[in-house]
């Protein structure tokens, strides 16, 4: 022990003179990271921990929750200026404390950093701005979606080009025709899953989310047309779909029981391809996701506190994580979606994933966030989940909306975002 120890010694003496602190300025820092606890942006992080700490002399400490008990945190902790974590993982769900993030277009540009990242999502809304200034870079991206059974669609003939969601319907019209008298449903979604269905409403709805005097609200007549348009949708599912989950949704369509399903893509691309949890392997595709409305986006980014003690060290854990290298690893590793277009241009994942890539990437151009804090999604949700079990009417799930909405203010954050995303009314 006393070699070792003696060894050491010599090889600093012999380093000249700074050469540690050039090579780990922020060397003795210590930087709170947090991440949802999923078992994916969390593990990924785990797994990145050790080389961090030694490529940098900066001591990591990782906070993995819950999704509720995240957002939370993260509300708690920037709303009182308590500056628990340096790096905060979020999404629009926290777009009230925005206003407590440090930009990062100085550390960008000073440190030359980027990459090929998805166009669209860096843009203001599916990234993080804050009066015109980046706050938030994207570190995972996935955006609702839909497959479809290819080997179905070539027997019967039929085209998954579609561009509106009249003609998605028109495609569900013969797919019912081709199936007739056989145990598989022209589409399958989790219906029961409440919080899963404002992701269809907003592909099929392009109105505005926010009205002129900034507050949440939605066009009357485009709502109603694009609630009753998602209802008739369970014309076309399994008996019981008001009371699927995901899992159960996804089941039937790996179990060969759904000619197309409306789906966060990356819930069921893994198990797709494997033979021992899917009887559709090689025979499905992602398609393009109809309009006139937009794919809901998921794309977690990560933050610096305004409030962290030590910001350079913070932006450099921030470049550690989210780089094309580490994105495509878990991608392949852990199913996370990557916000960088060189993995969907990765050709050996390109061999792979052929049937997927192509479409994935045109959706997530054209995905974007929604301006709600979580209890505006929750007051949605709800009321739609009544609305789809045939508990209330369509104006009445409206006027219930509308009505607990009126209580809530758009923070400025999001105010912001929707007049970025043109989700907001003009006047």
């Amino acid at each position: 022990m006393k070699k070792a120890l003696l060894l050491v010694l010599i090889v600093i003496l012999l380093l000249p003179a700074g050469a540690l602190a050039q090579d780990m300025p922020h060397a003795g820092a210590e930087v709170v990271t947090n991440f949802m606890q999923s078992g994916t942006y969390d593990i990924g992080a785990e797994q990145l921990e050790p080389g961090f700490e030694e490529a940098t002399g900066i001591e990591l400490e990782i906070v993995a929750s819950p999704f509720v008990v995240l957002v939370q945190n993260n509300i708690t902790d920037l709303s009182t200026g308590t500056g628990e974590f340096d790096v905060i993982s979020g999404d629009f769900w926290i777009g009230s404390v925005w206003n407590h993030m440090q930009p990062l277009d100085d550390l960008i540009e000073r440190d030359m950093w980027g990459g090929s990242f998805i166009e669209g999502l860096m843009k203001q809304g599916p990234s993080a701005f804050f009066d015109g200034k980046r706050i938030g870079i994207p570190y995972s991206a996935d955006a609702y979606g839909l497959i479809y059974r290819t080997d179905i669609f070539e027997e019967a003939g039929i085209s998954a080009d579609w561009e509106t969601w009249d003609e998605f319907f028109e495609a569900l019209d013969a797919l019912e025709m081709h199936l007739e008298g056989s145990d598989i449903a022209p589409n399958v979604f989790a219906f029961g899953a409440y919080e899963q269905t404002p992701a269809i409403f907003l592909g099929m709805y392009d109105g505005y989310l926010v009205d002129a005097e900034g507050n949440y609200a939605l066009d009357h007549d485009k709502a109603v047309a694009a609630l009753n348009q998602m209802k008739s949708l369970l014309d076309y599912n399994p008996e019981g779909a008001t009371s699927l989950s995901i899992d159960e949704a996804n089941s039937v369509f790996l179990t060969g029981k759904a000619a197309t399903m409306i789906c966060w893509v990356s819930f069921v691309r893994a198990a797709a391809q494997d033979p021992d949890a899917s009887l559709v392997v090689d025979n499905w595709a992602t398609a393009p996701f109809p309009g006139p409305g937009f794919p809901f986006l998921s794309a977690w980014n990560l933050f610096i506190s305004g409030f962290s003690e030590n910001p350079d060290a913070a932006w450099e854990w921030i470049k550690y994580y989210i780089t094309e290298e580490e994105a495509k690893r878990r991608f392949v590793e852990l199913g996370v979606g990557s916000p960088f277009l060189s993995t969907y241009e990765d050709a050996e994942l390109i061999e792979k994933y052929s049937h997927d890539f192509p479409n994935m990437v045109a959706n997530l151009n054209r995905a974007e966030s929604v301006p709600w804090i979580f209890a505006a999604f929750e007051i949605f949700f709800r009321h739609m989940g009544e609305f789809v079990i045939g508990a209330v009417d369509v104006e009445t799930m409206l006027e219930n909306t509308l009505a607990d909405w009126s209580e809530l203010e758009v923070p400025e954050g999001l105010l912001q975002s929707a007049a970025a995303q043109g989700q907001m009314q003009e006047g």
